[in-house]
């Protein structure tokens, strides 16, 4: 559907036409007929129940799953056409997955994987990588865990360890799923504004699906709603929060309120029947 802000026809860098993806044992479509664009240097949320398909979106945009119906471009060219290594150097996933428990390794060590797109099988890491590796910990404010074990982190500062690594790949786009799960106030706070200079210093693509809504409302250029593998809502914040959509696509009635720069505050007030 068409963004209600007007940047649709602008240089995209994802395009998704007419998508669909049914898991293998499902009986309904994860995702259906859903034809989005995600355009350069814009910090997108994408928001909806649980169940709507915000993961599902995220795992195609990051090429861990193929449409069962529909195409997924990347700089204009279908997803699947991409070397990994070059899909790797131009777009970094941070999932909902806990790292594996089999991986023993420092969070040093973690951190550097991302830096595995540059650097030829066995060989070691440059001065370069090293300096990359170093920026990303300090920036994720883990530098003082760095000797630690990953198992050894709580699940917030495994949390970051992820996005630590996200960031040593050195992305065009950054994709994220629920990016602030097992963080504290402060820490949520700082990862959305983090993310958010990113887009506007270092010209990076932001797409992130959260349950946040009022700090995805604060920082995100653009929100899609979606509901039931569906795209029912698009364009800046306030528009999406303040359509009926909102409601129906949670099943309750709710009240949102305007908070300034804080962003929108979104209460929810009855559950409606099913």
């Amino acid at each position: 559907m068409p963004d209600s802000d007007g940047r649709r026809g602008e240089a995209a860098t994802y395009c998704l036409e007419d998508v669909t993806f049914r898991y293998p044992s499902a009986s309904n479509p994860a995702l259906e007929g859903l034809s989005l664009e995600f355009g350069m240097a814009t910090f997108t949320a994408v928001i909806g129940p649980n169940g709507a398909g915000k993961s599902t979106l995220v795992r195609l945009l990051g090429g861990i799953l193929e449409p069962s119906g529909g195409s997924v471009s990347l700089d204009g060219r279908p997803l699947p056409s991409w070397d990994r290594s070059a899909l790797a150097r131009r777009t970094a996933v941070v999932s909902q997955d806990a790292p594996p428990e089999a991986l023993r390794v420092s969070l040093q060590g973690y951190v550097e994987l991302g830096r595995n797109p540059y650097v030829s099988p066995w060989a070691p890491l440059t001065i370069r990588d090293r300096e990359v590796t170093e920026g990303a910990l300090a920036w994720a404010d883990l530098r003082h865990l760095a000797d630690r074990r990953l198992a050894e982190l709580s699940g917030g500062e495994r949390q970051r360890a992820k996005l630590a690594r996200a960031i040593a790949q050195e992305p065009g786009v950054l994709i994220l799923d629920e990016p602030s799960a097992h963080l504290d106030f402060r820490h949520a706070l700082w990862i959305f504004d983090a993310l958010r200079e990113r887009v506007h210093e270092r010209a990076l693509t932001v797409i992130c699906a959260t349950h946040d809504m009022q700090l995805a409302s604060r920082y995100a250029d653009r929100m899609i709603l979606l509901a039931a593998g569906e795209a029912v809502a698009a364009g800046p914040p306030g528009e999406v929060l303040a359509s009926p959509a909102l409601a129906a696509a949670y099943g309750c009635e709710v009240r949102v309120e305007f908070l300034g720069d804080l962003g929108h505050s979104v209460l929810p007030v009855r559950a409606r029947p099913r």
